[in-house]
């Protein structure tokens, strides 16, 4: 079968990592060690495995992160290789092992795609698993599987950028009728939200930042108004197209970064009546400002702006998966904030009990107070993977929010 799979060579990651520096549109040369391949359909890994047919599986920014090699390296013990990716699926069951119940052949499942103690045969389970959050299992490189967060980034458990993958009993979630293919593959990305913002105690007096309004941030955004959240969001994004989804989505005001020096500081302040100073030598700061950022960009820019715009004892979320650099912490400690790192989902609290963030959002769409179909904007089939991940390098050139991968019968 036909897959994109990452195989991992040091000297060919480090020069497309150089030459897409140079030009985005180097990275796309025989010499990436990402491409399509033909490899051998996986065999499942224990009888509490099945295997899946993907109808329909979504390009991840950590898919864009490891096709541009730009990955960190301190993640490299926490996988193994060559592995396939895609982890955003809806899919088909098509084989079931022994001790697999609940499901059958046909079934139209999403993923959750945590490698924790479950899925590797350990017992007892790491104190993360055992409290349902195994996206920070103990034990990523131990048990029956190879070394591997996730799906799609571990050897032994292939991804869905292919003809077939694999899941564990433990992984799967059905897919309620009428809830459509486009819907399934946005509840992977999505179950990242409320879980991020179910960390907040969010009141409706505050003020909250969204920096970057791309399929994350919309997601935020949705996610806070879905939770009821009445408060002031400000949305900050380049696109205008994505600006106006995030207005559609809720967001009170959206600012643009590009249309003034120091346009963010200096926005923020007015409309929250914050005080700007300019330091000599150094980027402005607020003192005031919004009470909370959730940061789905995570570079030099964005980090290092949120945390100039919070608040005294603001809370900072960063969803983003970049390395930036050259941040200044001193507004750390100067505003006391808190820093939270999300990039996974599990059990929340949440309407007085504990429940998976995969249940939460497909109840939401179950229920129609969440659409996300809509921002499933372009989808190409496997052997177009090329143009794929173009359209996904330029959203903003081609009004695009989230590209897929499609797979006709």
């Amino acid at each position: 079968m036909k897959a994109i799979q990452f195989r991992y060579n040091i000297p060919l990651y480090l020069l497309t990592k150089s030459l897409a520096a140079l030009s985005p549109r180097l990275m796309y040369g025989p010499w990436n060690p990402t491409r399509l391949r033909e490899v051998p359909e996986p065999e499942l890994p224990g009888p509490q495995w099945v295997k899946i047919r993907p109808i329909m599986t979504g390009i991840c920014g950590s898919d864009m992160g490891i096709y541009a090699c730009r990955e960190s390296f301190t993640l490299e013990p926490f996988a193994s290789f060559p592995f396939t990716l895609g982890h955003e699926v809806c899919g088909e069951i098509v084989e079931l092992g022994s001790e697999v119940q609940g499901f059958k052949a046909g079934d139209r499942v999403g993923v959750a795609g945590a490698l924790g103690c479950v899925t590797r045969g350990i017992d007892p389970p790491c104190r993360p698993c055992r409290d349902g959050l195994p996206y920070l299992c103990e034990n990523f490189t131990s048990g029956a599987l190879r070394p591997g967060m996730f799906v799609g980034c571990c050897a032994d458990v292939p991804g869905f950028m292919a003809g077939v993958g694999v899941a564990h009993r433990s992984q799967l979630f059905k897919a309620p009728e009428g809830v459509s293919t486009e819907d399934m593959i946005m509840v992977e990305p999505f179950s990242h939200i409320p879980h991020m913002v179910l960390m907040n105690d969010i009141k409706d007096d505050e003020t909250v930042l969204v920096y970057g309004c791309g399929v994350m941030g919309l997601c935020t955004i949705y996610c806070l108004r879905i939770l009821g959240f009445n408060g002031r969001i400000i949305g900050v994004e380049i696109s205008p197209f994505h600006a106006e989804k995030a207005k559609e989505a809720g967001a009170d005001e959206v600012i643009n970064p590009k249309q003034g020096k120091d346009q963010v500081y200096r926005k923020v302040a007015e409309l929250s009546g914050a005080r700007l100073y300019r330091p000599i030598l150094s980027r402005p700061l607020l003192i005031g400002g919004v009470n909370r950022v959730f940061d789905t960009v995570g570079s030099s820019e964005s980090v290092d702006a949120s945390l100039r715009v919070l608040a005294n004892r603001g809370a900072y979320n960063l969803l983003g998966i970049t390395e930036p650099r050259g941040i200044d912490w001193t507004t750390i400690w100067l505003k006391e904030l808190a820093i939270h790192g999300i990039y996974g989902y599990g059990m929340n609290d949440y309407q007085g009990r504990r429940r998976h963030d995969f249940e939460i959002t497909l109840e939401w769409l179950s229920q129609g107070k969440l659409k996300l179909a809509g921002l499933v904007t372009h989808k190409f089939t496997l052997d177009r993977w090329r143009e794929a991940l173009r359209v996904t390098f330029n959203k903003r050139a081609n009004r695009a929010i989230k590209v897929a991968f499609e797979f006709p019968k």
